[in-house]
């Protein structure tokens, strides 16, 4: 599977995300991504995330879920996952205009997005493969968009 990405020096990136302890983080911004597998995205101000939902018993061996760069790619992917209700309203503000939206994607091209993110951030092929392939096994229970 390649991205445009997959072939860009890693970038530096700081972006606005806080955490809230040991296992979980806030974006604190707005956060415009653009041709992620041919989509582009504005991940908003407040998304939650576990950073990958990695076991404790994981961490010595992948890191620590909150770490960057996973935890950009979690955060775009725990936003795809996730229940999303913008009013119509929200629907036509510039910041959504030429966007996806979580629910114009399948839990397999979210999953492939996560796997693209960490890519363009330079984790490693075979590393990106294992959690994306990860994510495909046990990932469903936590996906709450719409099936294609």
């Amino acid at each position: 599977m390649k991205t445009k990405w997959a072939t860009c020096a890693a970038p530096i990136i700081r972006l606005p995300i806080s955490t809230l302890g040991e296992s979980e983080a806030v974006l604190m911004e707005d956060w415009n991504l653009d041709d992620v597998i041919g989509f582009s995205f504005c991940v908003p101000a407040g998304t939650r995330t576990d950073g990958a939902s990695i076991p404790r018993f994981l961490w010595r061996i992948c890191g620590h879920p909150l770490m960057a760069p996973r935890v950009y790619a979690a955060t775009l992917h725990d936003w795809l996952y996730g229940e999303f209700d913008l009013t119509a309203a929200a629907l036509h503000e510039s910041r959504y205009f030429n966007t996806a939206l979580p629910t114009d994607l399948t839990r397999k091209e979210a999953d492939e997005c996560y796997r693209a993110l960490l890519l363009h951030f330079g984790v490693a092929a075979w590393r990106a493969d294992i959690e994306y392939y990860a994510l495909r096994l046990f990932g469903s229970r936590h996906y709450k968009g719409k099936s294609k």
